[in-house]
């Protein structure tokens, strides 16, 4: 048996919120976060994890920047008009299509969308896992106390890396081999 706040493959999805590209630019560490997501997109590909993408207005703020769009160009976004990804009904309605209750949430920004979405995920029972260094806000500050106030409400604040080692679990899997390359393409 393994501890609840340990991310385990089954019933998890990875959701990436709002990394826009009329937003991108005043964002704090958006090199990293982006490269973060990326690494992550690229795990999920690789062990067969489910990626959202969730857009707030479109239409005013851009769509995903094609860094990210490009890993994933099959995917239709959930385009909203409210801050929370749970705005409109097609997240609810795409993650009881998948049957999951653990949702891995990165993007921008911090204080904002991902805070409302992972505030509304808690309250409908989800399991929420934030990976710290693929978010970011404009401002450190809001960033930093928008992780604290979703830890004290109960989500789980984890890192990219963490991410990749507990769902992974083992060092016996067919995908060893990749995963140790993505593991050293990290910071460089």
């Amino acid at each position: 048996m393994r501890h609840s706040d340990i991310l385990s493959r089954e019933g998890a999805v990875l959701l990436v919120c709002d990394v826009q590209k009329r937003c991108i630019k005043p964002i704090f560490g958006k090199e990293r976060m982006i490269n973060n997501i990326k690494t992550l997109i690229s795990f999920c590909g690789m062990i067969g994890l489910p990626i959202l993408l969730a857009e707030l207005g479109p239409q005013l703020f851009g769509g995903t920047v094609e860094e990210i769009k490009n890993l994933v160009p099959r995917l239709d976004p959930i385009k909203r008009n409210k801050y929370s990804c749970f705005g409109n009904e097609d997240l609810t309605l795409r993650l009881e299509a998948m049957s999951t209750r653990t949702l891995v949430v990165v993007g921008m920004e911090t204080h904002i969308s991902i805070a409302q979405t992972v505030l509304d995920a808690l309250t409908r029972g989800y399991h929420v896992h934030v990976v710290m260094d693929a978010t970011s806000s404009r401002r450190r500050v809001d960033r930093r106390i928008a992780l604290e106030k979703i830890r004290i409400a109960g989500a789980v604040v984890t890192t990219m890396e963490a991410v990749m080692y507990e769902i992974s679990e083992r060092i016996d899997i067919p995908q060893f081999d990749k995963f140790q390359e993505l593991i050293g393409s990290i910071g460089k």
